[in-house]
Parts: C-alpha cells; structure tokens; sequence
C-alpha cells in the first residue's frame, strides 16, 4: 500500500475512523483552537458534513473547536466520536468541498499544481488483455485510483480505466489486495481535466450557489457540462477504431463536438462501444447509434470540447471553413 494522503470526500455524511491507520506524515496540516488555546492536528478526511482529524491532545465528546485548513478555509463543529488519537468533528454549517479542492490547486505553483486525492463512488469499465468488467471507483487523484473489481490482477500489469463520463486511461497494477486494485496511471491526468468531470460527480444537493473567492476563479476555468455542438464537418481522414484486443482502420467522412461518422466494412452492430484514435486523441470512447450500409454514426459518450476538436484537425492538416 502506498502512503496516506488527505481524502477529500464528496459524499454528503459523516466520515467515519478507519482501522488501517498509516502515519499522519503524509496528510495535510490543520490547526484546532479552543478559546485561545490552539494545537496542530492531521487531516485524514473532509467531507461536506465532518472531517475526521489526527490529534495529540485529549478530546472530549460533545467538544466545541474550530479548525483551520493550510488554504485559510476555518469552519467549526463539535466532536462526535474519539477513537485513540483520532475525532470526528461534525461541522456546524456544510463545508463547499468542490471549492476546498480549488482552494488546494490556488495554494501551488501555477506549473506544478496536482490534484488531492478524491473520494467518491462511481462506476467505470476496466480492461486487462482481453479481460473486461464492470468496476466500482473508491477514490482518485491526477496520478492513479483505487478501484474495486472482480477480475484477478497482479502487480505490474497493464490495464486501461473507463470511468462513468470520463475518457479511457492507461494505467499499472501497483497492488491488489481481496479486489481492492491501486492502479497508478501511465500519463498523470490534468487539474484542468479533472475538475470539470468532478463538478459533474457532486451530489444535486452540493451544488450550492457558494460564489469563489477571485483568486480561484481566476485560476480555475469551469467549462459547462456540456460542450458546445460544432456544425458537422466534412473530412476524409483515415483513422483507427479499438474493440478489446480487435483493431482496425476506418475512413472518417465527417466529425463535430458529440458525433462522428465514418465508412467501415467490419461486422458492426448498433450500441457497441469502442475507442476511437485520432491525431493527438487517443481512445476516446464512442458508440454506434445508426447504421446504413458501410456508413457508421457514433455518439462520443463525453462531448469533445471544440478546442480539443480544432487541435485534432489540425493536427490532421484539415483546415475546414468555419465561417
């Protein structure tokens, strides 16, 4: 197992004490104080309803404290429950999570900013050879996950992670242990990436009209959901499809932000899912939503941004007319 990082939760409960308890070394620093008397603590995990914090000092049920996070963030609760040197403090008023994690990215260098490590439960498709079944995520950060799965695995190996909404990522087994995976991704995964498909994972009722402070909004962009749609552009452009283990070419006659269609005389048939390589794009995924003849048309299941779109075509050489 790897070491501990600070959790942050997106789950709307209280986050309960874990047996496995690793060494606070690895977790974000906080500060508790009590009238005027104040003590550092650990933070293991934050969710919008509590925090569950490593301490030195005697605590008692029922205690007021007020915690400050290294962000500045400062929000108060009382202690719910003690077990050894650890409390949960259940806040007074709900904690905006989404923008702890925006306040976290803010507090470093503008060229060196990673992800803390997320938990939520979501669902997602994992790939080995040609092994494939439906996994459950237990928590993520920009450089690995830790899944739940049913398929036998061993350390080292190489599998590719579709999550619920997000594209396909290659990644290594670093340890397996009774079907909980830690996987660690090939390519470390963006902030800029990961944040919008975070926003889109936060319970309906999270998502309070809670205004950023300036300095985040300016550094953290929030794209809508939804990309906007392109008109349809004509191209004839080779291009490559993956199915499992099963690869082959195709010819793309025409693409825009949430479809593609393309000539293809493989055996298809409507509602197959697979991983579409373009220039500077690699798998993204796509299903088959009509068929006529050798003329395939496909929903991107995650719209392309039209940024993403224009570099691909260029990229391509393709400099279609779009005024």
């Amino acid at each position: 197992m790897e070491a501990a990082e600070t959790l942050f939760s997106l789950a709307e409960e209280l986050p309960a004490g874990d047996d496995d308890r690793e060494d606070p070394g690895e977790l974000q620093p906080g500060s508790l104080t009590r009238g005027t008397l104040k003590e550092i603590c650990f933070l293991r995990k934050i969710s919008p309803l509590g925090a569950v914090l490593h301490v030195q000092s005697k605590r008692r049920l029922g205690e007021r404290l007020d915690l400050t996070l290294m962000t500045g963030e400062r929000l108060a609760g009382t202690v719910s429950w003690i077990h050894e040197q650890e409390l949960g403090l259940r806040f007074d008023d709900p904690a905006d999570i989404f923008a702890l994690i925006a306040r976290n990215l803010v507090r470093q260098p503008g060229d060196a900013r990673k992800m803390p490590r997320i938990e939520l439960r979501c669902q997602g498709w994992l790939e080995a050879g040609s092994r494939r079944d439906r996994v459950i995520l237990r928590n993520l950060s920009d450089g690995g996950a830790c899944i739940d799965t049913r398929i036998p695995l061993v350390v080292h190996e190489q599998v590719v992670l579709t999550l619920d909404g997000f594209r396909p990522v290659e990644a290594e087994v670093r340890w397996a242990d009774s079907g909980a995976v830690g996987l660690a991704f090939t390519s470390p995964l963006s902030w800029q990436e990961l944040m919008p498909w975070l926003r889109q994972r936060q319970p309906t009722s999270s998502r309070r009209a809670i205004a950023m402070p300036p300095r985040v909004s300016e550094c953290i962009v929030n794209p809508p959901i939804e990309a906007p749609r392109r008109e349809s552009i004509g191209i004839n452009l080779a291009a490559k499809v993956r199915e499992g283990t099963r690869r082959w070419s195709i010819d793309i006659e025409s693409i825009d932000t949430r479809e593609v269609k393309f000539a293809c005389y493989a055996a298809l048939e409507p509602g197959r899912l697979f991983w579409l390589s373009l220039p500077g794009l690699e798998g993204w995924p796509a299903r088959i939503v009509a068929i006529d003849g050798y003329r395939v048309t496909c929903e991107f299941t995650q719209p392309l941004h039209p940024a993403v779109l224009e570099r691909v075509l260029a990229l391509a050489g393709i400099q279609p007319d779009i005024s």
